[in-house]
């Protein structure tokens, strides 16, 4: 049996807890975003912690009408090779990760929410729900944009432009033959006109 997938309905009404440890190796999308660096070395093992909670309890909807709503929070943690985008090398960043969802029957409830009801996202439940695409979406999501050391090590050469290795490069000097628009121009001004005034 598959310890991941769920009746996330039954889950949340009985409020039950699950935890445990998934393999990167388990999470295909993430491992695409493994430094091919890192797979080549056979390094790329490791595992992520997960804790998923259920929850039921009344609550106001936006007309004032009460009503029971289902909710799950997912939690996920642990450490991932990315490739910092300073310093093009491996590194290994912590991702954390904690969403609370309302869980809602389909994609027309979903749709429904009102837009400005942005405190829980709207997950659409099932019978047979698979809590492991959800902990690898959150894994995805909890990805930094711009993945980089704190402090890198050392700068790749093709971004050594300065001393410290971020800085722009200097634009290319222009041609000194070029004449400037604005020496024409202040020619011009100097020149007296035909009639001497």
């Amino acid at each position: 049996m598959n310890e991941y997938i769920v009746d996330l309905f039954e889950f949340a009404r009985t409020g039950r807890v699950a935890e445990g440890d998934v393999q990167l190796a388990a999470l295909p999308r993430m491992v695409t975003e493994v430094p091919a660096e890192v797979s080549a070395s056979g390094r790329a093992q490791g595992e992520f912690h997960w804790r998923a909670e259920g929850v039921e309890k009344p609550v106001l909807r936006a007309d004032g009408k009460p009503a029971v709503a289902q909710f799950l929070t997912l939690s996920v943690e642990g450490p991932m090779w990315l490739e910092c985008q300073r310093c093009l090398t491996p590194y290994q960043e912590s991702l954390d990760s904690e969403t609370t969802f309302e869980i809602v029957r389909d994609e027309a409830a979903a749709e429904a929410r009102p837009l400005d009801d942005d405190e829980f996202e709207a997950l659409v439940g099932s019978k047979h729900f698979d809590l492991r695409e959800l902990i690898e979406e959150e894994l995805l999501l909890a990805l930094p944009i711009v993945p980089k050391h704190e402090v890198c090590p050392s700068v790749h050469e093709s971004l050594a432009t300065g001393d410290d290795g971020l800085t722009e490069p200097a634009p290319a000097p222009e041609e000194e033959d070029k004449p400037s628009p604005f020496a024409a121009l202040a020619a011009l001004k100097r020149s007296p006109d035909k009639d001497g005034k």
